[in-house]
């Protein structure tokens, strides 16, 4: 429905389109594709996300969709019932470890070292029956044959490895903005994500960001929709008080 919207207003489109380079260029924004075509404009808007961060191993790839899964509010409904882990051990992984106790049969955080979540959380752990811990553990391989089927850790401290059996693990270690092309210019967190204003602004003037390429503390669908829809606002504001 978004899609036939922006057709329907005769907006083009550019698909497979990946950008490369980005500079600003008086009082308009050029990017620069890796096709070598190059757009200029009064404003831009940038919204090219997030990715999760990826553990790197084996199994990890072969079983996502089948056991793998990064968004626990996302996914959590699809393994009532299960066994599942969770890896991380920051604020998310923890909250995500939280949100899943209320619907699988049992939750196993898996960590390689302490914790890094806020205590405010951890003290929650305790009052789960079905939620387990398992620090100072390296996952080091995703197993299964059609589906994932439970994962091969290793004890961090005396490099002992164990097989546990479950039929899901949720990877919380973060996520990775999509925002290359601009870091030279665009103020950033240490997460590298796009620091924005209520209104969406960056700190170049002219230029706005929404959803998970910026410090919005929630990465959700449709948080981003709402932050979309006040980022173009505050675009079309911008060109109208150029004219």
């Amino acid at each position: 429905q978004f899609w036939e919207h922006v057709e329907d207003n005769g907006v083009p489109i550019q698909e497979e389109a990946e950008i490369v380079t980005y500079q600003p260029e008086g009082k308009l924004h050029e990017v620069v594709l890796a096709t070598g075509d190059t757009y200029r404009s009064k404003s831009l808007v940038i919204a090219t996300g997030a990715t999760p961060r990826r553990l790197g191993i084996p199994g990890e790839s072969d079983f996502f969709g089948k056991g793998v899964a990064y968004c626990a509010i996302c996914d959590g409904p699809l393994f009532k019932g299960k066994d599942v882990f969770v890896v991380g051990g920051g604020n998310s992984a923890v909250e995500s470890a939280l949100d899943l106790a209320k619907v699988v049969n049992t939750v196993t955080i898996v960590h390689r070292s302490k914790f890094r979540a806020d205590k405010v959380l951890t003290d929650q752990l305790a009052s789960k029956s079905n939620i387990k811990v398992c620090l100072d553990t390296q996952i080091r391989e995703i197993l299964g044959s059609d589906f994932m089927t439970g994962i091969l850790v290793e004890d961090t401290r005396t490099s002992q490895q164990r097989i546990l059996e479950g039929q899901g693990v949720f990877v919380e270690i973060g996520l990775v903005p999509s925002t290359k092309p601009f870091l030279k210019h665009l103020h950033t967190n240490e997460q590298g994500e796009i620091i924005t204003t209520i209104r969406g602004e960056t700190n170049l003037p002219g230029v706005f960001a929404a959803g998970d390429v910026t410090d919005v503390p929630y990465k959700q669908i449709i948080t981003a929709m709402g932050a979309g829809a006040t980022a173009a606002l505050s675009a079309n504001d911008y060109i109208n008080q150029l004219s």
